[in-house]
């Protein structure tokens, strides 16, 4: 605490200034390298409010200038205000929420009158830190909060590192309002008290560790979008070709370790080429996305889609057997017969093929050749059916009865 009690508040208030301004110059140099997130606009017009705010402070009493106190309380207290609040506002931008901003940053307006409005009672610094430390309290503490739990289901440290600066910074508050309430405190945020110095030192460390902590989310956050560019169809928004074989190799191996069946199933939209010579490339864009969208909304979260390429989907399907995936199959194929594509105005169909992986004996890709097998032969026999072929036996037919499409080529 000696060490503590040495410290000058007003230098302390300058080199916290220049953090905020970090803070904003790292979060505008961000955007400018080629992320657009909103949450980067927010984070830096707190780190510009926070920098303002402590190096006017720093002005006004290391150089001691004779400002109108009111004025300073207010214009101080409505600039802390926005940094809390653009803070949660960039957080719930990030996690793709409303920000509501234009609401919360009321609450700077209204924190900057409370001079006028109480000014006998906003003039002391304890009732400042009482009623200003809840509003703060509240706002670190709910994008603390919404960061760990989006970052604990995720799987991303790195966005729990940004949720721990706003947490700790909460634990901060309460400290700070803890002992407004029960010690005496100095009406001068800058008086040569041990625990003024501590909280100034504790909120030079707060925002330095926020800066690196919203740098490194936004990057990672970035990775991520690389990652799931390279692994997504541009078209369909399911997973591509080249993620096939990690996404398959990683299922086999559960399959063959926990002894669970697995299940490919082959998919390929019915007479694709006549849909784009009469309706044009378009429209058969159109049919492959609502044909992806169709798949995609019946499978369960364990199971897994791809677009091989063209109109032809590969559908990965853990823990279910042969006769089971085909139940399936059957169930995709009348969701994707029975309604009409607005695009073209119609229905289409599709054929399927359906095979199981023969654990121990046989690796993914010889039981999707199978599923592809099984899918020409589904094509062979009439399309808009579902055919599935166990390992070394013989095929399960279902066919389609659907009179409506009984007329598509």
């Amino acid at each position: 605490m000696d060490l503590i009690g040495q410290l000058d508040t007003a230098t302390l208030a300058f080199v916290t200034g220049l953090a905020g301004l970090l803070l904003a110059g790292t979060m505008a140099g961000i955007r400018l390298a080629g992320m657009r997130s909103g949450a980067l606009v927010y984070w830096g017009i707190a780190g510009l409010a926070a920098g303002v705010a402590h190096l006017l402070a720093h002005l006004t009493y290391g150089f001691h200038l004779d400002l109108p106190r009111r004025e300073s309380v207010a214009l101080a207290n409505a600039l802390v205000t926005l940094v809390h609040v653009s803070l949660l506002a960039g957080v719930r931008v990030f996690l793709g929420r409303r920000p509501f901003f234009a609401p919360l940053a009321l609450l700077a307006i209204a924190t900057g009158a409370g001079g006028y409005v109480a000014p006998e009672a906003w003039q002391h610094l304890a009732t400042r830190v009482i009623v200003l430390g809840s509003i703060y309290l509240v706002l670190d503490g709910s994008a603390g909060l919404a960061l760990w739990r989006a970052g604990t289901t995720r799987h991303e440290r790195f966005q729990n590192l940004a949720a721990a600066a706003f947490l700790f910074n909460s634990v901060v508050l309460v400290m700070r309002i803890v002992h407004a309430l029960w010690f005496a405190t100095p009406d001068s945020p800058f008086a040569r008290d041990p625990f003024q110095t501590l909280v100034f030192v504790l909120g030079l460390v707060f925002i330095s560790v926020l800066t690196m902590g919203l740098a490194l989310l936004m990057f990672r956050s970035k990775e991520l979008e690389l990652q799931r560019l390279v692994h997504s169809d541009p078209l369909t928004g399911l997973f591509n070709r080249r993620s096939l074989f990690e996404y398959a190799q990683r299922e086999q191996a559960r399959s063959e370790r926990f002894g669970t069946p697995l299940a490919l199933v082959m998919v390929d939209i019915d007479a694709f080429k006549t849909v784009n010579d009469t309706y044009g490339h378009a429209a058969g864009d159109d049919v492959i996305c609502d044909t992806a969208l169709r798949v995609a909304c019946s499978l369960r979260d364990v199971d897994t889609a791809f677009r091989l390429g063209g109109e032809e989907f590969l559908l990965l399907l853990p823990c279910t057997t042969l006769a089971d995936a085909t139940a399936v199959a059957e169930r995709l194929r009348t969701a994707i017969c029975e309604a009409p594509i607005p695009a073209i105005g119609r229905s289409v169909t599709a054929s399927f093929g359906v095979s199981e992986l023969l654990r121990g004996r046989e690796d993914w890709e010889s039981a999707m050749r199978r599923a592809d097998v099984a899918l020409y032969r589904a094509k062979d026999e009439g399309r808009n059916r579902v055919v599935a072929i166990a390992a070394g036996s013989g095929s399960l037919d279902r066919t389609a009865t659907n009179d409506a499409v009984a007329d598509v080529p």
